[in-house]
């Protein structure tokens, strides 16, 4: 689908955009997660090119074969296939899941902006999908540990996990969020999510351009640096539960998070790409 531009934005403000045309990525993209953080993970740590947020509640490790292009979407697939990779911990494990991620690490960054994705969200016990920024290349060697979440599928605690719209910002000075029952089935179709974000100032998070949630640098301190964008299709594991869906025998064998357009907009002089 093509995106109208977002309230207070035209389409001469656009500035990037992806619709995933084709049948492969394209080179914006790498088919692992990494990040630029000062205390970042070793994520990408597997010679084949796998990576995970992996800490203790994840089940998936993220494989290339997992991302696949075609019809104008991006696909990243999750699959019940034990997979042997490296946790954060740099100890290798059996992950049960074997599921999808990308970044735009190096390539796609931007420091502010309003960004809007349209994603179909998966559905199963454990789905965990995830649109998110972290520091990129263009941060330096010492970037700021901020985590922006876009959007986290599967939280508990409000609605029903299906309908729940999941943000937080993770900075060195601590982190705020929550989650919200958007009183939509958000694995039912496309959704659009969305963020403004004025650096060093705020973060407004939307849902099909309705404001969601702000965050100001009165409350926590907010990004002022390139961020790279990072979506992948998570898997809970039981350390989960309490605060999501987890991984059981009721999860479907096959899970897909589908992403159809990223843009980015930017007023003049009001943000770096």
């Amino acid at each position: 689908m093509t995106l109208s531009a977002p309230a207070g934005f035209t389409s001469s403000d656009l500035v990037y955009e992806e619709s995933f045309s084709g049948t492969t990525l394209d080179s914006d993209w790498h088919t692992y997660i990494t990040s630029n953080a000062a205390d970042g993970w070793p994520w990408n740590t597997n010679g084949s090119g796998g990576s995970t947020p992996g800490g203790p509640y994840n089940a998936d490790y993220d494989m290339p074969s997992q991302v696949s292009v075609s019809d104008g979407t991006l696909n990243l697939t999750a699959i019940k296939q034990p997979i042997s990779g490296v946790n954060q911990g740099g100890v290798t494990q059996t992950f049960p899941i074997t599921s999808g991620a990308v970044s735009s690490y190096g390539n796609f960054e931007f420091n502010g902006g309003y960004l809007q994705i349209s994603m179909k969200a998966p559905s199963g016990d454990g789905a965990w999908p995830g649109l998110w920024l972290m520091p990129g290349d263009g941060a330096g060697s010492s970037g700021d540990n901020f985590e922006l979440d876009i959007q986290e599928g599967g939280f508990t605690g409000s609605g029903p996990a299906d309908n729940n719209f999941s943000w937080h910002l993770h900075g060195p000075s601590g982190w705020v969020g929550d989650t919200i029952d958007s009183g939509i089935n958000l694995t039912a179709g496309f959704h659009t999510y969305g963020i403004n974000w004025v650096p060093g100032e705020s973060i407004t998070w939307y849902l099909d351009g309705k404001q969601m949630a702000q965050v100001t640098s009165a409350q926590v301190a907010i990004p002022d640096e390139p961020m790279q964008l990072m979506m992948n299709l998570g898997v809970a594991n039981s350390n989960a539960s309490g605060w999501h869906t987890a991984l059981d025998g009721s999860t479907p064998s096959s899970m897909q998070m589908l992403v159809d357009e990223v843009q980015l907009y930017q007023k003049a002089g009001s943000g770096d790409t």
